[in-house]
């Protein structure tokens, strides 16, 4: 069994023709042939189901084919691992990432990544999670962080962070002081939230009226840096979580405490990426979020 054989497995399953894999390749159709029959007769089983208008995989084929992929991206790393020794950490790294997130955790990551590679230049795109999934798909970039997944079998994700939601006030609330609150008793504060189009609007209302409890929406605003001043002076609660106020908590500005009996889902952060092998500044990325910002809060 060789890379080439591999690779050819890989770029017909993903052309979904011989003649497709052998343009993409730069190699001779009968090449390609001659390969994956050489595979298949060294693994005893076909890999292919070869109509007259398309390839589809055995089921034997897709036993094989996360290995194949797993095989290629290895070399892949191992390459570009190679070359970074040889010329240095240097280009441009372009990641999408949603605006609360870019406004408020990102540039700590950024900061530490660019003291380690300071030869390379980062673009952040900052858009909304169903947007991110299309630029992706479109590849304009490969890698982007998002609170949202999607069913879209080409994109991959991967948890980065998980904590529950907290009731956020200001220093001086009188909620401030509590260790836990009871959610009934926040709830007869006025509420700040997103507007009632997005998404997080609509985990809130579904989360609160499977307690079968009212609430009051005082201000509905898309800006996230506005929602902390107007929680800062008492205007009303925000549901969040708390690594996204950071900041303003270890300012002694806000306040995060913790729900007795929480009703919401925990708040997930995940990286996401298409199926295509990344490049080297990508895999660098992601290889620096392993090693100092799985599970970033320390949560879950």
């Amino acid at each position: 069994m060789t890379l080439e054989q591999m690779e050819t497995f890989v770029a017909i399953y993903r052309s979904g023709s011989f003649q497709k894999a052998s343009e993409k390749l730069y190699i001779p159709q009968p090449t390609v042939s001659h390969r994956i029959n050489q595979l298949e007769k060294e693994l005893g089983k076909s890999l292919f189901m070869r109509g007259k208008r398309e390839i589809k995989l055995t089921p034997e084929g897709e036993a094989f084919l996360p290995f194949a992929l797993k095989a290629l991206a290895a070399v892949i790393d191992g390459r570009d691992a190679i070359e970074l020794v040889k010329k240095g950490a240097i280009g441009k790294l372009t990641i999408g990432c949603n605006n609360s997130y870019a406004a408020c955790v990102l540039p700590r990551i950024i900061a530490s990544f660019l003291s380690r590679y300071p030869d390379i230049s980062v673009q952040v795109h900052t858009y909304a999670a169903n947007e991110l999934v299309r630029l992706i798909k479109n590849k304009e970039f490969q890698v982007a962080i998002t609170r949202y997944t999607s069913n879209d079998p080409h994109l991959s994700y991967h948890l980065l962070h998980s904590e529950p939601t907290m009731l956020i006030v200001s220093t001086s609330h009188p909620m401030a002081k509590a260790g836990k609150v009871n959610l009934e008793e926040a709830l007869r504060e006025p509420v700040i939230s997103y507007p009632r189009e997005t998404q997080y609007s609509k985990e809130l209302e579904a989360s609160l009226n499977q307690q079968n409890v009212k609430f009051t929406t005082r201000f509905e605003t898309n800006n996230l840096q506005l929602i902390k001043w107007l929680v800062a002076r008492n205007a009303g609660v925000f549901f969040y979580s708390p690594s996204y106020m950071q900041q303003e908590i270890e300012r002694g500005e806000l306040i995060a405490v913790p729900l007795q009996d929480d009703p919401f889902p925990r708040s997930q952060t995940y990286l996401m990426y298409y199926e295509d092998p990344l490049n080297s500044l990508d895999q660098l990325l992601i290889r620096h979020l392993k090693e100092h910002y799985w599970n970033l809060t320390g949560i879950g």
